[in-house]
């Protein structure tokens, strides 16, 4: 599962990181207790020069500081241009057990709940049929002249997902979103994950 190049650092690290990934760059506060940081502003996009970077390290202090957090921590990221965003994951039914779920959008899937489930292990057609049957898959196809995706990317990545589902049964929860799923032969790259863990 392919992730855009990252560093964690402290925050009087993130210029050195920044210059070490190659600008641009996406910072993101990373604090205890802290799961949906774009609620909170802690994720500033689009920073291109060492002075940028500073000021979003002051940015994201002064933000979640409002809502009573400290900043111990910074992930530096390479933001990755481009692309059809997807979200695929992992949740676990108390009946059913783990499902694999895929969409289109990123975070408008939240509004849209366009997603298709499916019980592990996918296969390549349950994959395949978890795409096609989404409201959003003309995003995939190149909506009004955009860029198609990497649609074999995406579906080696849901197939991927549920191997990992399969291989780690204390996974209770999963989520890469989003998923740039950039254009054919360039693959998919992950650039926000989220997993719950339960022994």
């Amino acid at each position: 599962i392919r992730t855009a190049p990252s560093r964690v650092v402290p925050p009087e690290g993130a210029l050195s990181a920044a210059g070490a990934l190659g600008y641009p760059v996406v910072l993101k506060g990373l604090a205890p207790g802290l799961v949906h940081r774009s609620d909170v502003g802690a994720v500033i996009l689009g920073v291109s020069t060492p002075l940028g970077v500073v000021a979003a390290v002051k940015a994201l202090q002064e933000r979640l500081g409002r809502v009573g957090l400290g900043l111990p921590e910074v992930l530096v990221q390479r933001q990755i241009a481009g692309g059809v965003e997807a979200m695929v994951g992992v949740v676990t039914d108390p009946d059913l057990g783990p499902l694999v779920v895929a969409g289109l959008g990123g975070r408008e899937v939240e509004l849209t709940r366009d997603v298709a489930f499916r019980l592990t292990p996918v296969t390549d057609r349950d994959a395949a049929e978890m795409i096609d049957g989404l409201r959003m898959r003309p995003l995939l196809d190149g909506y009004r002249a955009a860029p198609a995706g990497d649609r074999p990317a995406l579906l080696e990545l849901i197939g991927r997902v549920s191997a990992l589902a399969d291989a780690i049964p204390e996974i209770r929860e999963l989520d890469l979103n989003p998923v740039k799923i950039l254009v054919p032969g360039e693959g998919a790259v992950v650039v926000d994950a989220r997993i719950r863990v339960e022994g």
